[in-house]
């Protein structure tokens, strides 16, 4: 059983692929995820259910996963990004992008106060995290990614890759991949496991998902 999620939520928007070199699709992908978790929040907060084990349990996955992601950004897309998109239009793309992840952490910070004290507010709180997350990742897809297509290409994009490979490792993937790819359509999981090496399939399969699903999430009988 998951959460179906919460209307308060805005939902994430039918993308256009941004032609050149770079495939942005698991980029994609974790943003779904994000947007995600934050609609099971969303719904928890308003059901009374923020203080059960399962409902954390998935709240700190989604704050784990959210800081790498924009470490990974921050550490690693941007700064190559400052070097080259320079005039003044893709500068100030820029600046946005490293203002919303600022607003965003103290937003988050503000639930888990409310968390611990089971406050009303939470479920406002919540839905204004969601907002801001939301408007980031549009902002982000529609304005920063194509800065990305256009001064890094491939060979830049591969700067921001490794950087997640060497300090997430194996062990990264091995939450990353199954938190992603936690409910996601049949179509989407196999789109999604055919860009990776075979031995990495074999291994989200039989030691990553089961090892990942014994730590309930969300709901108390999730599998």
């Amino acid at each position: 059983m998951t959460l179906d999620g919460s209307d308060s939520v805005p939902a994430l928007r039918e993308r256009k692929r941004i032609p050149g070199e770079i495939d942005f699709s698991l980029m994609y992908f974790a943003h779904d995820a994000f947007a995600r978790d934050l609609r099971r929040m969303a719904a928890a907060a308003k059901a009374g259910r923020a203080q059960e084990p399962a409902v954390r349990a998935g709240w700190e996955t989604f704050k784990k996963q959210l800081h790498v992601h924009h470490v990974a950004e921050d550490e690693a897309i941007w700064p190559q990004l400052r070097e080259k998109a320079t005039a003044p239009d893709e500068a100030a793309v820029l600046d946005m992008m490293e203002a919303e992840h600022g607003r965003i952490d103290p937003l988050l910070e503000r639930i888990d106060a409310l968390l611990g004290s089971g406050s009303p507010e939470l479920t406002a709180a919540v839905e204004e995290a969601a907002r801001a997350l939301i408007g980031h990742m549009h902002h982000e897809e529609d304005l920063a990614l194509p800065l990305a297509q256009t001064h890094l290409g491939a060979a830049g994009w591969s700067t921001y890759v490794k950087y997640l490979q060497k300090t997430q490792g194996l062990g990264g993937a091995a939450e990353f991949l199954p938190w992603a790819l936690d409910g996601v359509p049949p179509a989407t999981r196999k789109a999604v496991l055919g860009k990776l090496p075979a031995p990495a399939r074999v291994l989200c399969r039989l030691v990553f998902e089961p090892r990942y699903a014994r730590t309930p999430r969300w709901t108390a009988d999730a599998a």
